[in-house]
Order: C-alpha cells, then structure tokens, then sequence
C-alpha cells in the first residue's frame, strides 16, 4: 500500500496541474477534443473548481504529485458527494496511485458521515468505466450534457 496524501491546489501551482493533466492525451482528446489543453483551459478547470466549491487537491506520494483529484462535498442536483476528477500523471499509470487515491477518498467520505459517493463518466470512455466498476461503483443513469453523453454511477461506501 502507497501512503498517498492530498494538497491543495492553488494559484501558484496551476503549471503543475497543467503537466498532470496534458501527460493524459487520450482522456483530454475525449472530454476536450484536443490531446493538449491550453493555459487558458487549465486555468479554467481551475476556476470552475473553486467556483463551484469544489475541493481540488494534487494526489501526493513520496512528496512528488502523482495526480490529481476533484471532487463536491455535496452536489447542489442531488445532495450527494461527487468524485469530479481523479487523474494520474501518465507517467504514473499502472503503480497503483489511483486505487490508493480513491481509498483515501472513500475513508475521508465515510469519515464525514457519507454513505455514498457518485462520479460521472464520459460515454465511450470504456478503460475509465472498468476502473471504476471493478471498484465497486455500478451504473444508476444516463445523462446528457453540454459537450457529451455520461454515465452515472455510484458507490455504496
């Protein structure tokens, strides 16, 4: 087991954050239509996060940010936890970092009396929907969105 920890992410660490998340082309060509996102798209995610009071926060190991994770304590819609970004570094993949990151995430919500965590998925995002339901999260519903179709799930915690 890796001893994960969450940082916050803040102003003054927005080109790491880009690093992370132009390392994962393949996702950012899905849900952006483009393998690079930009300053300006970065700083964007960013904003958003916080503007919707979101908690974004670096994925940390052996002190070196591995990834990335964003999520809602309570999602205005439903009332619920939402996991809105869990994303490792490229070079990182396959060591694990993601199944620890989503434990620590799921401790911190039981901690907080939370009983289940939703996260949404872009349609045809196949590797992304696997991790997650081998994980434990099973679909509830289909939504369309702005950009495109996803695919609802939750976890009981």
């Amino acid at each position: 087991m890796k001893l994960i920890e969450f940082q916050p992410v803040t102003g003054d660490k927005i080109s790491l954050l880009k690093e992370i998340v132009n390392s994962n082309h393949a996702y950012n060509t899905l849900s952006e239509g483009h393998s690079e996102l930009t300053d300006r798209e970065i700083l964007h995610m960013y904003e958003s996060s916080n503007g919707h009071n979101a908690v974004m926060n670096f994925v940390v190991a052996g002190g070196r940010a591995v990834g990335v994770i964003d999520y809602l304590m309570e999602n205005p819609y439903d009332n619920m936890p939402w996991l809105g970004l869990l994303m490792i570094h490229s070079h990182y993949h396959g060591q694990g970092y993601a199944v620890e990151a989503l434990r620590k995430y799921e401790s911190l919500m039981r901690d907080l009396g939370k009983g289940t965590v939703r996260l949404g998925v872009i349609k045809g995002n196949d590797h992304a929907l696997r991790f997650w339901t081998n994980r434990g999260f099973a679909f509830y519903e289909e939504k369309q969105g702005d950009k495109w179709t996803v695919l609802c799930l939750e976890k009981v915690l």
